[in-house]
């Protein structure tokens, strides 16, 4: 049985507040291609109904502004259903966030994709080219690495440390089914390793 999708399994501490304040308008264009193309999303005949696929933005302040947790089923996303992480300690499996809704269960992951190089800017979650690339050789972590857990952000550690990722700048999780993870140092260069691949899926 695949593991259900979509469930946090580090430990939240949520601030209820107000959406982010930072510009998130080519992140949301972004977001809608993604949605379009099925790469984020969620239909009941697919992990439980649960939805798929999450995006985020590096802030100015050196942190980063996340989709929110099951916000996969919208065609486009306002800015409250953007969540502000405040603090990750991957360590310690914790996270801390502000917002209207609680952030994507793929947050530390990203966490750890920043903390690797400051120069990206943008990371992306989708579930679409998944056996495309696990048939075409490109980087993956180990089939036994869950998603969402301190192990999976020290994979994608070990990718980068490896040199696997070296101008590569995606990377399928062997051990999430469909899960693929693309980044770059600009929102439009993110969504462009993902649509070079996705042309070659075709």
């Amino acid at each position: 049985m695949t593991e259900q999708e979509g469930v946090i399994k580090y430990r939240l501490d949520f601030e209820p507040g107000p959406p982010p304040g930072e510009d998130l308008e080519h992140l949301k264009v972004c977001r809608a291609i993604l949605h379009g193309l099925d790469m984020i999303g969620q239909h009941p005949d697919r992990y439980d109904g649960y939805g798929y696929g999450n995006l985020s933005q590096r802030t100015e302040d050196g942190l980063f502004v996340i989709s929110a947790s099951q916000s996969g089923h919208l065609e486009t996303l306002e800015q409250r259903h953007f969540t502000q992480v405040l603090e990750a300690d991957i360590a310690a499996n914790r996270l801390r966030a502000r917002g209207v809704l609680p952030p994507s269960s793929e947050a530390l992951t990203h966490a750890m994709i920043y903390r690797l190089d400051p120069a990206i800017a943008c990371v992306l979650h989708e579930h679409r080219l998944w056996r495309y690339g696990l048939n075409a050789g490109l980087p993956r972590t180990a089939a036994t690495v869950a998603y969402g857990t301190p192990q999976m952000a020290r994979a994608v550690e070990q990718g980068f440390r490896s040199g696997q990722l070296s101008g590569k700048r995606i990377l399928f999780m062997a051990g999430h089914e469909d899960g693929v993870i693309a980044f770059g140092d600009s929102i439009s260069s993110a969504l462009g390793v993902l649509l070079h691949h996705w042309v070659a899926s075709r």
